[in-house]
């Protein structure tokens, strides 16, 4: 008993970490979009000092979970747990590193150009949001059906990428508008099409949790 109770307690302290690195990637996102939207480039290195904390916040819960692995020496469903919150970990760490990703070609735009931002880059933002959102919700609470509509939602980032794709190679085509910027704002959408990914892998990452089968991206 004194045993799972520390464990729990050392999970608890694990998860307080993890929902301060998912707090900081919303953050980030936001900052991202502003900068963006509003031409702000100070706010790209509000995202790199951002990235740097979570990379700290990454390396002391990767710490945790090998203490817990050694001084407790988990089995079956405590080990599984350990597991899933290794690899949330892990896919936390790369939303914020596309988002330092993303800081870096918003700094690199020449902002007055007013080249046209699509439609699709702003939707590509919220799915992404409602995407890490829910996910740690899913994460936090064990809710499976959560998890199961995060993983849905993927299929929205998809079909934003690809008319952000179409959109910007078409206008690259065209020479119609500053070809930096464009190449820039079709990476920002790429980056934000994988940090969906990352999100939808956390949402996998719980119902792995609770069945024991990873289930694969299709």
């Amino acid at each position: 008993m004194v045993i799972q109770t520390k464990f729990l307690k050392q999970l608890q302290q694990l998860e307080l970490k993890m929902t301060e690195m998912g707090q900081s990637c919303l953050k980030g996102l936001s900052l991202c979009k502003h900068s963006l939207y509003d031409g702000d480039k100070v706010l790209t290195q509000e995202v790199d000092e951002l990235h740097e904390e979570v990379s700290t916040l990454s390396r002391d819960c990767d710490q945790n979970c090998m203490r817990i692995l050694l001084l407790q020496a988990p089995v079956a469903k405590d080990l599984r747990r350990i597991t899933v919150a290794t690899n949330t970990v892990r896919d936390l760490t790369r939303i914020m590193d596309q988002e330092k990703e993303v800081a870096s070609l918003i700094r690199e735009m020449d902002h007055s150009a007013n080249s046209e931002i699509h439609d699709s880059i702003a939707e590509l933002f919220m799915v992404a949001k409602g995407m890490i959102s829910n996910a740690l919700n899913a994460y936090m609470s064990r809710d499976e059906q959560v998890a199961q509509d995060v993983i849905q939602m993927d299929d929205k980032a998809d079909a934003a990428y690809l008319a952000t794709k179409n959109f910007y190679t078409d206008k690259l085509a065209a020479k119609v508008d500053d070809p930096g910027n464009l190449v820039n704002l079709l990476l920002v959408g790429k980056y934000l099409e994988r940090i969906c990914d990352h999100a939808g892998n956390i949402a996998r990452w719980v119902l792995y949790q609770k069945s024991g089968v990873l289930e694969s991206e299709e």
